[in-house]
């Protein structure tokens, strides 16, 4: 119960970085699902790094979370990135390729995009507010 009052005044930033690791997580087991483990490994060890910091609380859960939205942006600029180039250069046709970078995956991309500047700037306002918090207890 504790925990749910401590995260109440954050709801959307958790929100938001259930539904990214979330949405990790299930590639991650689809990706298991044909054999590479790597990405749902990767994942479960972030989903504990951030668990493990949130427990700790302070500086290291600040700066696992921008960490881990430095990782979504990359991945989601990359991704966009790639689909300009696939625009450019007509000459890859594969479907695996068309559909990887089609537009549902685009879109995803882009709310990730999204997610990951809506957790910084949440991330920047749980600062503040420790900050305050730390000076109304001393």
């Amino acid at each position: 119960m504790k925990t749910l009052i401590k995260i109440g005044p954050y709801k959307l930033l958790y929100i938001l970085l259930g539904v990214s690791l979330l949405y990790f997580l299930i590639k991650g087991f689809k990706y298991a699902f044909i054999g590479s483990y790597v990405p749902i490994v990767f994942i479960i060890m972030w989903i504990l790094i951030l668990s493990w910091s949130y427990a700790q609380g302070g500086k290291g859960h600040r700066r696992a979370l921008r960490f881990w939205v430095f990782l979504i942006l990359v991945w989601a600029v990359i991704r966009l990135g790639l689909y300009g180039y696939l625009q450019i250069d007509s000459s890859l046709t594969e479907s695996h390729l068309r559909e990887q970078f089609g537009i549902v995956q685009n879109a995803i991309s882009i709310g990730m995009v999204f997610i990951g500047f809506r957790i910084l700037r949440a991330v920047k306002l749980l600062k503040i507010s420790d900050t305050t918090n730390d000076k109304k207890e001393v």
